[in-house]
């Protein structure tokens, strides 16, 4: 009796492992997929973060080569980064974010900048058919939940044009007439036994989320966590990034080409 109750465990835990490995398998090709619908919709552009070792900070310049008025960013400030103009290197054109996640465009030096997807991946833990997905390393983890949007979720407001608007913010991954179908119900990430839970303000206006079309990162150095997403399909696209430390979660990021 008491071979066969460990045949049948070693059984069972044979199975736990393979349903991991094919998660993990499954999540690896939504990876590389992810990377290469980002590359095939706009080369080289992708979120990075000001880095310059010395000083501390860099100069975003309004016009290429205009240094007698630049602005002083501090180190880790999010830029929005342009595919390279081969002229005007060693710039790159950029959109630089607001406290108010107001852009202006301009230029910084490409050696200033740290590409966000230059820091550690965070694995998948779990990637559910129930709409959520979790990140795990030894110091950090993510969990994200997905819901449909229903006839309760009377924060979700139509205009007379016929947009949709959440507190006044535009509903990100929407078309004007059709409502939203899927928000975000939670998002969560601990770094080092700190839990940081978003309040809804940095993620109640963006809609059709791709929880498997998302990649986390980790700056281990300044325990920084990046979440970037690819949202709302191939019609209503935009990108979402939002930058988590142990004092808690920044305003999210967006990159929207239609409303460029």
């Amino acid at each position: 009796m008491a071979f066969q109750c460990r045949i049948a465990c070693r059984s069972q835990a044979i199975v736990q492992h393979n349903r991991i490995a094919d998660m993990k398998k499954t999540y690896t090709i939504l990876l590389m997929l992810f990377f290469l619908s980002a590359f095939t919709y706009d080369a080289s552009a992708q979120f990075v973060v000001a880095q310059d070792t010395i000083r501390g900070r860099i100069d975003f310049s309004p016009r290429l080569g205009d240094l007698n008025n630049t602005t002083i960013v501090p180190n880790d400030s999010v830029f929005y980064m342009f595919p390279p103009v081969p002229e005007a290197d060693p710039w790159r054109y950029v959109d630089y974010y607001l406290p108010s996640r107001e852009t202006k465009r301009g230029y910084i030096q490409g050696t200033k900048l740290m590409r966000v997807d230059d820091y550690d991946i965070v694995e998948v833990e779990r990637l559910s058919s129930h709409g959520t997905i979790s990140f795990k390393n030894d110091k950090v983890r993510v969990h994200i939940a997905v819901a449909n949007v229903t006839s309760k979720d009377t924060f979700i407001k139509l205009g007379s044009n016929g947009g949709y608007t959440v507190n006044g913010k535009p509903a990100e991954g929407t078309s004007r007439w059709a409502a939203p179908k899927l928000r975000y119900q939670s998002i969560s990430v601990t770094i080092k036994g700190k839990n940081i839970v978003f309040p809804k303000k940095v993620y109640g206006h963006l809609f059709e989320p791709e929880i498997d079309n998302m990649v986390v990162y980790y700056n281990e150095q300044k325990d920084i966590v990046y979440i970037v997403a690819n949202n709302g399909g191939g019609s209503n696209y935009y990108q979402a990034m939002w930058q988590v430390s142990p004092k808690g979660v920044a305003d999210v990021y967006i990159y929207d080409p239609s409303a460029k």
